[in-house]
Parts: C-alpha cells; structure tokens; sequence
C-alpha cells in the first residue's frame, strides 16, 4: 500500500455558502463573509489566514468519547494512529488551496479495514487573521480604506494580503453558558461538519478528562471553560483504508465570527482592532483515492 500522508485543508464557510440578499456589506468587493451591518461596534467576519497545532489523529470502529464518558477510550473503540506525535506540530497558515502536509514521521499506515470514524486532538491555542472594509449602513465604503488584522490584535491600513495571524484559544464552544457539568454546552457540542458528517466536539485537560469548571461570566458574554488543553473532534464518516487510499483531508471550518472586527463608535469607517473567538470551530474529514 502507498505511503499515507495526511494534509489539512482550511476551508471557510462562505465558500460552501450560495451568497444571498442577507449577505454583508462589501462580500462582492472584497470583504469575506461578514455581518457588519452598521458602521459601529464588534461584528463578525470571516478569517482568511489560520494555524493551529495537531496532536494526534486516529481511525475508530466507533466513537471513542461519548456521554457519559468523560476521557477518550481508544483501544475500546477500535481505535489506530495515523499520526501521533507527543509535542504537536504547528500547521502554518494552512488556509490554501494545498494545505499543509504533516511531518512523515509521525504518521503511521493503518491496517486495511473499514473504520467509521475519525479523531483529531489539537491544541486549544491558534491563530487566525483577517480583514474588513467598513461600509455605512446600506450604502458604501465610508472611507475606502482596508483595514487588516496585525499580531497583536489591533488593526493597520492595508490590503487583504498584509494579514497576520493573532492568538486565539478553543476555550469553549459558547460564552453565554457556564461550564459548570459534564456534557454541557461550554465542553461539548454535536454538528454537522463542513462535509455533511457528523461532528462532536470535546475540550478536554492536560489529563484529557473533560473539563467541567469554568471562569468568566455569561452575562457579558466572556464565560469560558477552565484548564482546556486540547480540542477533541471526532467525525463520523465510513473510510475504508486499501490499496488505493493515498491520503485523508482533515478540513478544518473557520466559520464567520471566529474573527470580530471592531469598528468603533465614531462611525468614521476606521477598525480599531481585531479579536479572536474560536466557540464556532468545527471538523469535518474526507478521503482521497488514486486515480
């Protein structure tokens, strides 16, 4: 069998979106997908660079974390590495076309055979990037500038190629809810990914048990979940591995809102900074085939 490798694909959601008349100001002149629908305040926008940090990913009979378990069973679920490496290893921006291909000695062939899942561990902690015109409510550009996020978080006057990447954490999947219990909102969700599978989302500690304390606070919206140290996803989609699997896709949705644009109060069509908010992350997998 051929040499298993393992790219990831960053895909964002407007581009499996059909664009409709609800869409943002600018998305036909440059701006991503967006709901800045007023020239003030913190409105959603679609990231155009990200990277995160892989871990370990795995073919499953079965899915190997859910409720009521609160730490991942491998062996109990017919699990195989596919890659494993202890230290992770950092993607890059792989918002691309080709994606990035992780390191060959950390993958391994898995034995020939149908699994019905696939598992993914990243870090918590990423990086994203983008930029924003800001348009007057209904109408165009206020100031025909573009704005771009910068590493720190703020925002400089540029083009769409000028943006660099800022940090950003998987730190729960919904700020309005306390992560207080197991299998709540905030450590654990169910979606549907961007292939159309099934995808299950799990923050889990250093000691990859389910984390259940939290900090912040729901009524502003800034409620988190405590000692996160890992994303688990885990996708449900038939692979057969053979003689003429070549690869896997990992296709990570970086959807609108998992980046904010902060436009002000002054109205003047000038962002003030950029800000990072990973609750919307999910995962989705496909496989590739010899021709």
């Amino acid at each position: 069998m051929k040499k298993l490798f393992i790219p990831l694909l960053l895909s964002a959601t407007s581009l499996f979106i059909t664009p409709s008349v609800s869409a943002g100001p600018g998305e036909s002149d440059g701006n991503t997908e967006n709901d800045c629908n007023t020239s003030a305040g913190s409105c959603l926008v679609t990231p155009t660079k990200f990277s995160a940090k892989v871990y370990r990913i795995l073919l499953c009979k079965s899915s190997p974390m859910d409720s009521p378990a609160t730490t991942p069973d491998w062996s109990g679920n017919g699990c195989v590495d596919v890659y494993n490496n202890t230290n992770g290893e950092d993607t890059g921006d792989i918002f691309s076309a080709t994606g990035t291909t992780l390191t060959s000695t950390f993958i391994t062939i898995p034995a020939a055979d149908t699994y019905t899942h696939i598992a993914a561990l990243f870090d918590k902690d990423f990086k994203a990037g983008s930029h924003h015109m800001v348009y007057a409510a209904g109408g165009d550009p206020i100031n025909d500038k573009r704005y771009y996020s910068t590493t720190s978080g703020g925002a400089s006057e540029g083009t769409a190629s000028d943006v660099e990447l800022m940090s950003g954490s998987f730190d729960t999947f919904s700020t309005s809810l306390a992560c207080t219990s197991a299998y709540a909102t905030p450590n654990a969700v169910d979606r549907t990914g961007l292939e159309g599978n099934s995808f299950k989302g799990r923050l889990l500690d250093s000691s990859f048990n389910l984390t259940t304390t939290g900090s912040g606070n729901i009524s502003d919206n800034t409620a988190i979940c405590s000692n996160v140290k890992y994303l688990l996803s885990i996708v449900e989609k038939s692979i057969t591995v053979n003689s003429q699997t070549t690869g896997l896709h990992l296709k990570v949705e970086a959807a609108k809102g998992l980046v904010r644009a902060n436009q002000g109060s002054d109205n003047n069509g000038v962002i003030s900074a950029f800000t990072t908010h990973g609750s919307s992350v999910t995962v989705d997998v496909s496989p590739t085939s010899s021709s």
